[in-house]
């Protein structure tokens, strides 16, 4: 008798990799819409709303891509795919540094 296959840990994989894409996308349309509202003068509570959403994106960004390292690596018998390594490797660095700023610009405006 041949034994049952789980399917929790693809579903899992797949589930992550979508969130680390939506969060990323989401991530980096609310920065650039404060950068454009930097230039186009947005009011003070439109730019503060904007960092509020940023920082929990930013954050969920990095967790999901982190837990997608590894659940990568622990794929690496049905083949290593390097190009989503180093991907969500690059997405999570560039949302660190980015979450690190908008920290930086909450702790400047002292909001």
């Amino acid at each position: 008798m041949r034994p049952r296959r789980i399917f929790f840990f693809d579903s899992l994989y797949w589930l992550v990799g979508r969130a680390v894409v939506f969060f990323f996308v989401l991530s980096v349309a609310v920065f650039l819409l404060y950068l454009l509202g930097n230039f186009q003068e947005f009011l003070d509570s439109t730019q503060v709303l904007l960092l509020t959403l940023l920082r929990p994106a930013l954050l969920m960004e990095v967790l999901l891509a982190l837990l997608y390292l590894v659940l990568v690596l622990c794929r690496a018998r049905q083949g290593l795919r390097v190009g989503r390594l180093i991907l969500s490797f690059l997405s999570a660095v560039f949302c660190t540094g980015l979450l690190l700023a908008t920290g930086f610009l909450t702790a400047w405006f002292q909001l």
